[in-house]
């Protein structure tokens, strides 16, 4: 594997550890407020996070691996966020769910050839996609819900300290 290969797959499995520690830091009132209107809760979010790491990324590379070319659909998060998310789901088994998914896509990708990583799968709104691709975007989306869990937890903390 060639030096920024795994630097990348290094920096997803990271990300994932910095995501699920700001997860912990939040309160369970933290975890339920909506930031504003129309928009999801830490919980939410969560669920998310695990749901796609699971259903989109983890699937895709799997695919990735044992086929050439696959097609691959769509995923529609906020139809998936209606018919599936449970805001009595305990947060505890939403982030084993989603460390257990982020181990799994972290070990096929290390374990993963040139080959592999150069395959690609046709994908509806972005075209050709590869496993090169599909570690960066997750990269990316980890981090913006990192982002996104941080200003949370930012407005958690001013709050707090404001109320004094």
């Amino acid at each position: 594997m060639n030096r920024r290969r795994a630097q990348l797959i290094e920096r997803l499995e990271s990300a994932g550890r910095d995501y699920v520690w700001y997860l912990d830091q939040l309160s369970e009132a933290e975890l339920h407020a909506p930031p504003g209107p129309d928009e999801w809760t830490a919980h939410q979010v969560a669920a998310h996070m695990r749901d796609t790491e699971q259903q989109v990324f983890l699937y895709r590379v799997q695919r990735l691996l044992a086929e050439a070319h696959p097609a691959v659909e769509s995923f529609d998060q906020e139809a998936w966020n209606r018919e599936h998310y449970s805001p009595g789901e305990p947060i505890g088994k939403i982030k084993s769910e989603f460390r257990t998914a982020r181990r799994k896509l972290v070990r096929l990708a290390r374990a993963s050839s040139k080959r592999d990583w150069d395959n690609w799968a046709t994908h509806p709104e972005y075209g050709k996609i590869s496993l090169h691709w599909l570690i960066e975007h997750n990269y990316s989306h980890t981090l913006d819900h990192l982002a996104q869990i941080g200003r949370m937890r930012e407005a958690g903390i001013l709050k707090q300290l404001n109320a004094q």
